[in-house]
Order: structure tokens, then C-alpha cells, then sequence
């Protein structure tokens, strides 16, 4: 568990420090809650955002993300070889 020494401590558990106090201040809670969700929020879209995913391995990967689109297209060769010979086959 961190303590508040090392500056690690996750928002959650200070706040609920915070909570152990004998007052409690309702809109400190809620603007607490409100930087909770949009830290959330902005994790949430980082991770959803496919074109930017693909730039920074682009970036940090570029052979992994080449193997992986090579992949793909023979993949994708197999497929439309699979669908044309089904055609003739009839």
C-alpha cells in the first residue's frame, strides 16, 4: 500500500482519507468525482481511438505493425481466393 510520503497515492484512497475526517465537504466530493470521470473518460478514449493506436505503434514498432498488415492482406487473399473458387466450383 503507498502512503502520502511517496506521492503515489491513488485518488481513491484519498478520498476515502479524506471521508475518515470528522467533516465532510459535499462539493469537494463532487468535484472530486467529477476529475474521477474525466480521468476516466480520457483513458477511455485514448484506448478507443483505433487511428491513433496505429500511428503511435506505427511509430514505436514499425516492423511489428508491417508484420501484422502483411498478415492481413494474406488473410484477406485467402478469403477472396476462397469466395472466387466456390463461384467456379458451381
Amino acid at each position: 500500500m503507498t502512503t502520502e510520503s511517496s506521492g503515489n497515492v491513488s485518488p481513491g484512497a484519498r478520498r476515502d482519507a479524506e471521508r475518515g475526517k470528522e467533516e465532510s465537504n459535499p462539493a469537494a466530493d463532487v468535484a472530486a468525482a467529477r476529475a474521477e470521470l474525466a480521468a476516466t473518460l480520457d483513458a477511455l478514449q485514448d484506448k478507443l481511438n483505433l487511428p491513433k493506436r496505429i500511428r503511435t505503434a506505427a511509430r514505436e514498432n514499425p516492423a511489428g505493425l508491417a508484420a501484422v498488415a502483411g498478415v492481413a492482406a494474406a488473410a484477406l487473399t485467402g478469403v477472396v481466393w476462397l469466395v472466387v473458387r466456390s463461384f467456379r466450383a458451381r
